[in-house]
């Protein structure tokens, strides 16, 4: 049967009502209610057990080619989850999980009255791979959403109870609980998470918290409220996160398989590699950052490589009938290079068709990728894909020269890149400066950057040098009259920003300067270096 959405507290409180009312309805937690609990007469005590079993699925609506087609909605199962049987008094009598088909089994009291609860959430303690996945509802506390079954007696014999998630759909609009939605979200983490779990099969996943709510909106402002502005990941000292739009007719997420698995993808960078990405708005056609391109066309990419498919979509509008639709496997037509989001993500797609994840997945966790001094960018990953997968070398080479990129072997900085972009100052990729030597001149421009958003090719300037020891550096910085200069160091990721002097270990260094005023189409600041 169809469920209603349950929160942990609402419950907890119904059952333990259930002796005294009637029904149960709303719920002290919030959420939808779980339905009520009837009162049942209370069987006679019994200290036999009995088996329990089910399985859980969920109503998917597909996304092939931008819109959702809730005409081709099918049921799927619920892998993963976290099943928990409660007595009466919302006491867990017993927990597990269920399995790849959906399916539990338990064995609990005979003559016992109980429900059967599903969390959106998956856990593994261990041994071996381990995760703490939960989905929950940021307008409503942060409560894990979860699906409940009516109270029952568990009686003498053997029992089974199958419970469904429902889309909600009524034909022309959602006219019930979307409960499948969070159950929807979780899947596509099961999914991502198998594909890392298939090269690296004892992988410990950092806690990983999903924010989904039918209130998440494209207006900035309360989260709370579930003014999220966009699906997004973020790394929070707290721990990681992915927030999900889910505003009907607006923009729903939580079937866009796609859009899901590419925060996922950046939740991979933030835990097992490294993402130097400036983040902000960005345009499939536009020339960017080489982070920030790197990063983004990773994003798109993973998706197809987890989810085995070619195409990225996102649905949204009335009755989330418009979309896009992006083929993974094509870069950009014209101006291909490290600069375009498209350009990358074509690279890894078709990276992955000819020589599998583990070579990638190899590179982007090595030592040499994460602990090198460049930023991210695709120039420092193909000298760490080379590295660890040298009978692969040609394979990526290949890719690299369709998108107008270097293909040189080892060249993290980019050395012996000459596509520019049509932004004459992008390169070279890195100059050179020399610390206690002279000052070194670093410019910036918003030529390829109209909406003056501070995150296109030409908003970075990048500087190399080396400290000669473990001490303090000087950083001094002039800039012209009108700008506002802002740098970072990095090494292995972020060191320090706008701080100086700040102590760095000895060995090479990275330093990235840009104009916060974004003033015009050639800002050049004065670098010099010093060792205190």
């Amino acid at each position: 049967m169809r469920q209603k959405f349950s929160f942990g507290a609402g419950l907890m409180a119904c059952i333990a009502s259930a002796a005294l009312l009637t029904a149960c309805g709303g719920g002290g937690g919030g959420g939808g209610g779980g339905g009520g609990v009837p009162l049942l007469p209370l069987p006679a005590p019994s200290t036999a057990s009995v088996a329990l079993s089910g399985t859980a699925t969920y109503e998917s609506v597909p996304n092939i080619s931008g819109a959702l087609a809730y005409g081709s909605t099918s049921v799927k199962p619920v892998r993963g989850a976290y099943v928990e049987v409660l007595d009466a008094s919302g006491n867990q009598l017993v927990a597990t999980s269920t399995d790849d088909n959906g399916a539990y089994a338990v064995s609990v009291p005979g003559s016992t009255i109980v429900v059967v609860r599903v969390r959106a959430q998956l856990t593994r303690p261990g041994p071996g791979a381990t995760w703490d996945v939960s989905v929950r509802d940021n307008t409503r506390s942060s409560a894990i959403y979860s699906m409940q079954s009516s109270a029952f007696s568990t009686a003498t014999t053997a029992l089974t109870r199958d419970m469904r998630a429902g889309s909600g759909w009524g034909g022309s609009g959602y006219t019930g609980e979307r409960v499948s939605g969070p159950f929807a979200v979780m899947d596509t983490v099961y999914t991502a998470m198998q594909k890392v779990l298939s090269v690296a099969p004892a992988t410990a996943f950092p806690a990983l918290k999903v924010f989904w709510s039918v209130n998440n909106t494209n207006a900035a402002g309360s989260v709370a409220l579930g003014q999220i502005g966009t699906t997004f990941f973020i790394d929070r000292s707290s721990g990681a996160e992915i927030y999900v739009l889910g505003k009907e007719n607006v923009d729903t997420d939580e079937f866009d398989e796609p859009v899901i698995a590419h925060e996922w993808g950046h939740y991979y960078q933030a835990s097992f590699s490294r993402d130097d990405s400036t983040g902000g708005a960005h345009a499939t056609g536009e020339r960017i950052d080489r982070r920030l391109a790197f990063s983004e066309g990773w994003g798109n990419a993973w998706s197809g490589i987890a989810l085995g498919r070619s195409n990225y979509v996102d649905s949204g509008g009335p009755g989330q009938s418009q979309g896009n639709n992006l083929d993974l496997s094509r870069g950009p037509a014209s101006n291909q290079g490290w600069f375009r989001e498209t350009s990358i993500q074509s690279i890894f797609w078709n990276l992955n068709q000819q020589v599998g994840f583990k070579p990638i997945h190899d590179a982007m966790t090595s030592a040499l990728f994460i602990g090198g001094a460049p930023v991210t960018s695709i120039h420092p990953f193909t000298a760490a894909f080379n590295g660890v997968a040298p009978g692969s070398a040609s394979a990526l080479a290949t890719l690299l020269t369709s998108q107008t990129i270097s293909s040189a072997g080892n060249d993290a900085y980019g050395d012996q890149e000459t596509n520019n972009g049509g932004v004459p100052l992008a390169l070279p990729m890195y100059k050179t400066a020399a610390v206690g030597g002279a000052v070194t001149q670093a410019c910036v421009t918003n030529s390829a950057d109209p909406a003056r958003e501070g995150n296109k090719l030409g908003s970075f300037a990048y500087l190399r040098f080396t400290a000669l020891a473990n001490r303090p550096y000087q950083f001094a910085i002039s800039s012209p009259a009108g700008a506002s200069p802002n740098f970072a160091i990095y090494r292995g990721g972020l060191v320090s920003s706008n701080a100086s002097p700040v102590s760095l270990a000895a060995g090479e260094h990275v330093l990235v300067i840009n104009d916060l005023n974004n003033s015009s189409a050639n800002t050049c600041f004065g670098v010099a270096i010093q060792q205190q």
